[in-house]
Formats: C-alpha cells, sequence, structure tokens
C-alpha cells in the first residue's frame, strides 16, 4: 500500500513539469525549450514543515498546579496520604502545594 501512495505521490510531482516542457516544444523551436526546460521536482524537496516551536510547552498556571498537586487532592486518596507521610518523614518544610 505505500509503495502506491509514494507512486501516485512522484508521478504527480513529476507530472507538472513535463507537461510544460511538452506544450514548450510545441510552442517554441526546440533550443530555445532546453533553456527553458524546469528542474524536475523530486519528493524530498517537500519536507515536513513544523506549525509551531518546541520548548514553550510549559505554561505555568497556578490552578491547575493546585488541582493536581495540592493538598485536598493528596488527602482523597491512600497513594496521597503516603505521599505526604514521606514527606513529612523525611522533614520538608511544604508538604504540597
Amino acid at each position: 500500500m505505500t509503495s502506491l501512495f509514494w507512486q501516485r505521490r512522484i508521478s504527480s510531482a513529476f507530472s507538472t513539469p513535463w507537461q510544460q516542457i511538452l506544450n514548450s516544444f510545441r510552442s517554441a523551436e526546440s533550443a530555445s525549450a532546453f533553456q527553458s526546460i524546469p528542474k524536475p521536482v523530486v519528493p524530498w524537496n517537500y519536507q515536513q514543515i513544523r506549525p509551531r516551536a518546541r520548548g514553550n510547552e510549559y505554561q505555568p498556571s497556578n490552578i491547575k498546579r493546585k488541582h493536581k498537586h495540592g493538598w485536598i487532592r493528596r488527602i482523597r486518596s491512600a497513594k496521597g496520604i503516603e505521599v505526604i507521610l514521606r514527606r513529612m518523614l523525611k522533614g520538608r518544610k511544604s508538604l504540597t502545594h
């Protein structure tokens, strides 16, 4: 299935310039037609263009921080209480957010 995709992609990529060459042969003399031959379009010229810059994923929000790591969230579950107790035993100044 991929080979059919690439065959279609390559054939569609090559079809436009060759049609231009044939049209130039029909309309002009052969010497001037060779000077106006466009460069062949190859599929590796069409690389992926990334839509946005990377590295700006963290956009801090105090509400989300409190909801995910806050005291109320920790107290609700047994594993959360274990987290608080572990931090108490270690001597942390702040147990949760």
